[in-house]
């Protein structure tokens, strides 16, 4: 079985985002917290899902630094 190889390295908002390619058909991004924190890995099968997974890396931390959005509707 193949690692998983290093395809980029992106920053979104102080979190490192490394992009890594399964060796299959499909790919990983790791998302590393600011100062050594919490590593979450978010994996896919498609080969053209890239984008869409980064997407979702993305809204992860968005969830983490915002837990409650201010552009929500109030509920009544």
């Amino acid at each position: 079985m193949e690692r998983p190889r290093r395809v980029s390295l992106k920053t979104y908002r102080h979190h490192r985002l490394e992009v890594l390619d399964d060796g299959h058909h499909g790919w990983m991004v790791a998302i590393h917290a600011p100062r050594g924190g919490e590593r979450t890995v978010l994996r896919n099968h498609v080969p053209s899902g890239l984008e869409q997974l980064l997407e979702e890396a993305r809204l992860h931390v968005d969830r983490r630094l915002d837990p409650w959005p201010l552009d929500e509707p109030e509920a009544s």
